[in-house]
């Protein structure tokens, strides 16, 4: 996927291969040979050695594959528990398309688990491991490993939050602009997320003013206002929706998380910077940046694509 912007800078990352550890492999008999006809499943099995559960074709991996180190990439981690005696944030990851990921969640004391994704149960997922081969845009998600059992009050897993993405991405856009004073006076910027985008990009977008103080910029704008327009100039107001979870992700939370991912700079808790975050499907926007007192001053206006 390309982005596409009037001041652009690209970054490309090849996927990590990550050696999963010798004891999680699926012992040899328990692998099956590939089927005739091409499918797409996920191969779930616990720590214990049992056969493996070939789950539908909508949760993505080929049948009877065993867990080994891929060709394309690997990604595995493991969730701890959830929130107990201390509060755990969600766990957070970003997979390129085509990758393995192997996540493995709390053992439960042998009691019977199922992993959810987005709040429902995943069909054939009951196993403390759960492998997903070939990662695809509709993996991306919220996970959570829970036991299934009635009357437990055992724990369940951390969040896990899930992102897919392309190798190759937009790392940020920064223009930097003196707006004078009195209405009618802009910095106005425009990109474009290239229509074969395999799914909305998730994109930051700053009118840093204020914060600029700290950096030894003279007459920084005190109340930058930050407006996102789509290609016909209707303000695009598109927003994500986060499941009602107790300790479960926020909007706060999640950018918070998503500025440290991309690297932007800090600006403190309070400050009238203006910032939004939200999911652009393909097309041409234009951001416009203006004075909320029609004073003067310096504005950065930043655009970060979220790995």
């Amino acid at each position: 996927m390309t982005m596409i912007a009037d001041v652009t800078a690209y970054a490309s990352r090849a996927a990590a291969l990550l050696i999963f550890p010798a004891f999680l492999l699926a012992p040899p008999a328990l692998a099956q040979p590939p089927p005739a006809t091409p499918a797409r499943s996920v191969t779930v099995t616990t720590v214990a050695p049992v056969a493996p559960v070939t789950l539908p074709a909508a949760v993505l991996a080929p049948a009877g594959k065993a867990l080994q180190a891929p060709e394309v990439g690997e990604t595995a981690l493991t969730l701890d528990v959830g929130n107990g005696l201390r509060p755990v944030p969600p766990s957070r990851v970003t997979v390129p398309v085509g990758e393995t990921l192997l996540v493995t969640g709390p053992g439960f004391a042998n009691r019977a688990v199922q992993w959810l994704k987005d709040g429902r149960p995943l069909v054939g997922a009951t196993g403390t491991l759960l492998a997903i081969y070939g990662v695809r845009s509709s993996d991306a998600g919220i996970y959570q490993l829970v036991t299934s059992e009635p009357n437990r009050t055992v724990l369940p897993s951390q969040f896990l939050i899930l992102g897919v993405g392309p190798p190759d991405r937009l790392v940020n856009q920064s223009t930097r602009a003196v707006l004078a004073a009195g209405a009618g006076q802009n910095l106005t910027a425009g990109f474009v997320v290239a229509a074969g985008a395999a799914q909305a990009k998730k994109l930051v977008l700053r009118a840093v003013g204020p914060s600029l103080a700290a950096f030894g910029v003279a007459n920084p704008l005190r109340a930058p206002v930050l407006r996102v327009f789509d290609a016909g100039g209707t303000p695009y107001t598109n927003g994500y929706v986060y499941p009602a979870i107790v300790g479960g992700p926020t909007y706060a939370t999640d950018l918070a998380d998503a500025l440290a991912r991309t690297g932007a700079f800090p600006v403190a808790a309070g400050t009238l910077d203006a910032v939004v975050m939200m999911p652009f499907l393909p097309g041409a926007y234009t951001a416009q940046v203006t004075s909320g007192d029609t004073t003067a001053g310096t504005v950065l206006l930043e655009i970060y694509e979220v790995p």
